[in-house]
């Protein structure tokens, strides 16, 4: 079966479905699927790529980093036990110049896994 892919953003714009959930839908579509475009169709998907791109982009928000120190108070243990749980993998400190911080995002997730 052969869908241009100008009719599949169509679709897409009118029943609010990715091509995914086309799929999903259709699986009779997925063994055949044969894609024909032109040009300003791929301008079109590019630019619709670009700016979704940008928007999960300024989603995001920023890292937040921790010091050696932030983080033994955070747990209630030394900078030896820092130390030594780097050395065993347990924590992975990123350098920064000459310095350790920690992803705060690493520590809520070792914190989950606990």
């Amino acid at each position: 079966m052969r869908v241009p892919l100008f009719f599949m953003l169509f679709l897409r714009k009118i029943i609010k479905m990715s091509i995914t959930e086309i799929l999903k839908n259709n699986p009779d579509m997925a063994g055949n699927l044969n894609v024909t475009t032109n040009i300003n169709d791929l301008k079109e998907l590019a630019e619709f790529c670009i700016e979704r791109g940008r928007e999960s982009k300024t989603e995001s928000k920023p890292e937040t980093y921790l010091t050696p120190q932030e983080l033994a108070d955070k747990f209630n243990v030394s900078l030896v036990t820092i130390w030594n749980w780097d050395r065993k993998g347990i924590t992975k400190p990123v350098r920064i110049g000459n310095a350790k911080r920690y992803r705060l995002s690493d520590v809520e997730k070792f914190l989950q896994e606990r």
